[in-house]
């Protein structure tokens, strides 16, 4: 449980990482925009947007902001797992 609580609650990786994070978000809210409203696609890349989105702002706060950037991980985390769940229980309505 303490190796988990030092990997969450670290110290922010820094505004670089925290842009690449959010311009991996913006790329799949784009997606999604495209494929999933445009095309009637998959609506995969929305929590995939927003999962990064959440990582992007947690990296990009300063370092002393150590539990909100471990807060703002879990949000993330939990998208995904949102999205696993999901996809497992009811996989027609997401895919398509």
């Amino acid at each position: 449980m303490e190796a988990i609580q030092q990997v969450l609650f670290r110290e922010p990786g820094g505004r670089r990482k925290g842009l690449l994070f959010l311009l991996f978000s913006f790329i799949c809210i784009l997606g999604w925009v495209y494929f999933g409203i445009a095309l009637d696609g998959p609506h995969v890349m929305l929590f995939l947007g927003i999962a990064f989105a959440f990582s992007g702002f947690a990296e990009s706060l300063p370092p002393t902001r150590q539990h909100a950037a471990g807060v703002l991980r879990l949000l993330g985390l939990g998208f995904l797992v949102a999205l696993i769940v999901l996809l497992t229980l009811v996989p027609e309505p997401i895919l398509g």
